[in-house]
């Protein structure tokens, strides 16, 4: 039986937990607010609850944040975090400073925004003024048997489920080596792992993190696994979605994504029209433009004939290469991009470019490993036929 996690347990549970222990359930909410809200690592630091039950908690229920194995500082103020869990599996996790405030997918910035390319155009969400807030981007597996083309750490191959109490652990391991609070957080599971193919660790998480954070602060990114859609938009409390699309027809999403072919752009169309909104929300649509494969006017105006009737906004990726793990790609030119952006802009799309945080720490979109050594050993990987 897997032990429990105390950092994974929502309120309801803690307090089900104390009055199982002969306890006032309010004993139960006292310790939750202890480590949630008050930010307590210790059970030797609750002093509000009785010196027998802190001694029993340390026990029966200790709290361990993951081991931080190594640190990565980037020039724009981004720190990617190595993070050894308790049966020695590495994983990452970025801290993000200071980003806009309006960004659907809202620990970015588009990158547009200081650039000669910069278009005036009322579909175009631009971000505002930077806020004091500050993003952490999670991982949710050990590592990714996804294996979209253009992710390294789908390149070094699959991993286990994180739990919600590793899941959570590791925002405060962030967050206590920075000598941060929670004020102005925001979450995104963006990191290591597909979420979706993690549905218990993953709404495990959100369950606690909703009773701290607005459900407007946390997204949730999948590359499209369409069995899991009805489980995560009956949650009474759902985060943003961001769903990577990167690619308008089945051939090409095909190559870039192998998952495509389990499900296919055509149901991930219709799980994504079948998504609940709240007024004022939209999924994003990730989409990493790769040179010669994707960026193209025409792939630009297929995607949002495709996305019709659906309230997204675009967020455009220019690829984060990786000559290592990714040769043979290379990112569009800012002529490129503009290019394309210009033309999901006048074909009626809201679209932002995303300005990835930390590349020179190998911390942006696409680049988190946690293992080095691909354990498949791939001799060479080879990207898929460019367009002639």
């Amino acid at each position: 039986m897997t032990p429990l996690e105390p950092l994974g347990i929502p309120p309801s549970r803690w307090e089900s937990l104390a009055e199982g222990w002969g306890l006032p359930r309010y004993r139960g909410r006292q310790i939750f607010d202890a480590l949630h809200r008050r930010g307590r690592r210790g059970y030797e630091e609750m002093r509000e609850i009785p010196r027998d039950l802190r001694e029993r908690l340390a026990r029966e229920l200790p709290v361990r944040l993951p081991e931080v194995a190594r640190r990565e500082a980037s020039r724009d103020g981004s720190v990617k975090y190595g993070l050894r869990l308790t049966d020695g599996a590495l994983i990452e996790a970025v801290f993000m400073p200071g980003e806009g405030g309006h960004a659907a997918v809202n620990e970015f910035e588009d990158a547009r925004r200081n650039s000669k390319f910069e278009i005036r155009n009322s579909n175009l969400e631009l971000a505002s003024q930077p806020a004091r807030k500050f993003t952490v981007c999670l991982s949710s597996q050990t590592g990714c048997a996804v294996d979209c083309a253009f992710c390294v750490t789908g390149r070094l191959g699959g991993g286990r489920n994180l739990s919600a109490g590793e899941i959570l652990g590791q925002t405060y391991a962030v967050l206590d080596d920075l000598g941060r609070k929670a004020n102005g957080l925001r979450v995104v599971f963006m990191g290591m792992g597909e979420p979706f193919l993690n549905p218990d660790g993953v709404i495990g998480a959100l369950e606690v993190l909703f009773e701290v954070l607005s459900p407007r602060r946390v997204t949730v990114s999948t590359s499209g696994i369409v069995s899991a859609f009805d489980r995560f938009a009956a949650l009474p409390r759902r985060p943003d979605l961001a769903v990577s699309v990167n690619a308008a027809d089945e051939e090409t999403r095909n190559r870039l994504m192998p998952i495509n072919r389990t499900y296919p752009l055509a149901d991930l169309v219709r799980a994504m029209r079948k998504w609940p909104l709240e007024p004022r929300r939209r999924i994003t649509v990730e989409y990493v433009l790769i040179s010669g494969v994707n960026d193209s006017p025409e792939d630009a105006r297929r995607l949002t004939k495709l996305l019709s009737g659906i309230a997204v906004k675009i967020n455009v990726i220019p690829l984060n290469e990786d000559p290592t793990y990714l040769p043979g790609w290379s990112r569009p030119g800012e002529e490129e991009i503009e290019r394309f952006t210009r033309a999901l802009a006048t074909s009626g799309a809201v679209v932002t470019v995303r300005r990835s945080k930390g590349l020179d720490a190998k911390a942006a979109c696409g680049q988190l490993k946690g293992r080095l050594e691909d354990p498949r050993r791939r001799a060479a990987i080879t990207p898929p036929g460019r367009r002639v």
